[in-house]
């Protein structure tokens, strides 16, 4: 997010709503006033009978438009480049996958380049892949190959998914967060079909199989991972080291606030403190328990991701078809925005893909959040002083030669 859309005051939605409703509010009583009082407005609105109801309708309608202009001027751009911006996104999904591929090589420490100290350098360059200069560049053939998979492909948004060089969930024994949720989302559903068992186990961004399966790149996964125990190894004896001087520094520092934090998000914390701050809670418990009712119905949640769908098709103005071969209505409409999203993608990439090339030939960089590459990198930076720290601690040279 750049800092300019952290400006925006729709951004913090409670104090938006309460200073919104407030001005709209004066908005209308200032036009009711200036209706009732403005000579010229009263001639005019006598020449017709019952004028009131209209007036009081203008004046809502009015404070409506001026107080949430500039948010549907901010919409109405963003819903406008929304395909844009995922094509955008989409044109670096084919870089991941070449990077994740130099990544098993560089584990296997048959790859090397200045640009990689140690594995947190490709999280960064994640960030940051448009502009990776030690992977193949995109050629029309990824832009072609791409596009088949665009066809294909209906499941998660491609331009939010996250995690592509998160190697420990894709390609080793290690536990991550990724397979904890994982398991966790798999334990709560009902198998019907153990053939496809395989399918909802498969963690690996759908891009890459289909590369694999595609290209026959599958043989990087095979590489042994060289790095990651001797980056823990040494990262551990730094970390050790960090914390307890850490520690040593509390030690002359005021004594911490071990209250706990104050939450109201989940059902028995709203209730408790409900109880606690009213004087007569039980109005108010009886509202709350009432929205619970209503936003906790299965039904309704479910509806969330049709309602979605629905809102995804409403630059749908020519004739497209429904996805074939569902016959439930809501999967049906669902599927159907998948692939009218991927439409609009297909329609666009190869606007970025000429943008791409005409920047990498006069070595202008491509577009990127400078200010997310400045967090990851120095988050790299971070990583690698910890193993250096272990290293020295070892006594042993102060490099990353290990």
């Amino acid at each position: 997010m750049s800092n300019d859309d952290k400006k925006k005051p729709w951004q913090d939605r409670i104090k938006w709503e309460f200073e919104s409703a407030r001005q709209r509010e004066k908005i209308y009583k200032q036009t009711l006033k200036k209706f009732a009082t403005n000579k010229s407005i009263k001639e005019y609105l006598n020449q017709f009978q019952n004028s009131q109801p209209t007036v009081d309708s203008y004046a809502w309608q009015k404070a409506r438009w001026l107080v949430d202009k500039n948010q549907t001027e901010w919409y109405l751009d963003y819903s406008s480049s929304k395909a844009l911006l995922a094509a955008q996104t989409c044109l670096g999904n084919i870089q991941q996958k070449k990077l994740f591929d130099k990544q098993c090589e560089w584990r296997a420490e048959t790859f090397h380049h200045p640009s990689i100290e140690t594995t947190f350098d490709f999280k960064y360059w994640e960030k940051n892949i448009l502009n990776c200069q030690f992977i193949e560049p995109i050629t029309e053939e990824d832009v072609v190959l791409y596009i088949e998979f665009l066809q294909q492909y209906l499941g998660e948004d491609l331009t939010f998914l996250s995690g592509w060089q998160d190697y420990n969930t894709y390609n080793s024994s290690y536990a991550t967060v990724a397979k904890l949720v994982n398991k966790q989302e798999d334990d709560n559903e009902i198998e019907d079909d153990d053939d496809d068992d395989d399918d909802k186990s498969s963690l690996m961004p759908p891009w890459y199989i289909f590369v694999n399966e595609r290209r026959g790149d599958g043989h990087y996964l095979l590489l042994p991972d060289l790095r990651q125990e001797k980056e823990w190894k040494y990262g551990r004896i730094g970390q050790k080291e960090i914390q307890r001087n850490y520690a040593e520094q509390q030690k002359s520092q005021p004594s911490p606030d071990t209250r706990p934090y104050l939450s109201v998000f989940g059902k028995e914390q709203t209730e408790d403190f409900i109880n606690e701050v009213e004087e007569a809670p039980e109005e108010v418990l009886k509202a709350y328990k009432v929205y619970q009712q209503f936003y906790d119905n299965p039904e309704i949640r479910s509806m969330e991701e049709v309602w979605e769908a629905w809102n995804e098709l409403d630059d749908c103005y020519e004739a497209f078809p429904m996805a074939a071969g569902i016959t439930d209505w809501k999967e049906a409409l669902i599927a159907t925005a998948q692939q009218w999203k991927n439409t609009k993608i297909t329609r666009n990439v190869h606007f970025f893909y000429e943008d791409y090339l005409f920047r990498n030939a006069t070595g202008i960089s491509n577009v990127a959040d400078e200010e997310l590459l400045s967090t990851y990198r120095k988050m790299a930076d971070d990583y690698k002083e910890t193993m250096l720290l272990g290293r020295e601690l070892s006594g042993e040279p102060r490099d990353l030669n290990f």
